[in-house]
């Protein structure tokens, strides 16, 4: 079962609903296809969005740092 729901409109575009779940069985080959591409690619874009706050909040306790704020001061970095 999928998370999320591939929503057609009527103007072509798409949206992706993560309140709605969508069971295999209801999907054609085709739509198994994209439902799977869809789902690499929400993964990959979690995974992007998670690095990134682990580098923000690494960055943030760098800044806290007073050894760091001294090597700052320094020039050192």
């Amino acid at each position: 079962m999928f998370n999320f729901r591939i929503i057609n409109l009527p103007d072509g575009n798409q949206i992706i609903d993560p309140s709605l779940k969508t069971p295999y069985n209801a999907l054609t080959p085709l739509q198994m296809v994209e439902y799977q591409e869809m789902d690499v690619q929400l993964a990959y874009m979690d995974r992007m969005e998670r690095k990134a706050r682990e580098e923000a909040k690494q960055q943030q306790k760098l800044a806290r740092n007073p050894i760091y704020k001294m090597a700052c001061l320094f020039g050192i970095v």
